[in-house]
């Protein structure tokens, strides 16, 4: 799945769902959590990809 320009990965894991997702110039973030359901992986994922966003505006306009 994309979103905003980033890619989103969900892949099952023993204990439920995780997610990891891919900047736009190919690096790869991994979250340590599972979740139930497929929708709670991506919204999960969703927000983890807004907060870097904000946090590499934030560190470029130092």
């Amino acid at each position: 799945m994309n979103y905003k320009q980033w890619s989103l990965v969900t892949k099952k894991e023993l204990n439920g769902i995780a997610v990891d997702y891919t900047d736009p110039e190919g690096k790869v973030y991994s979250e340590p959590f599972c979740f139930y359901t497929l929708e709670e992986a991506l919204n999960y994922g969703k927000m983890c990809i807004d907060r870097t966003i904000r946090t590499k505006e934030v560190i470029n306009k130092k």
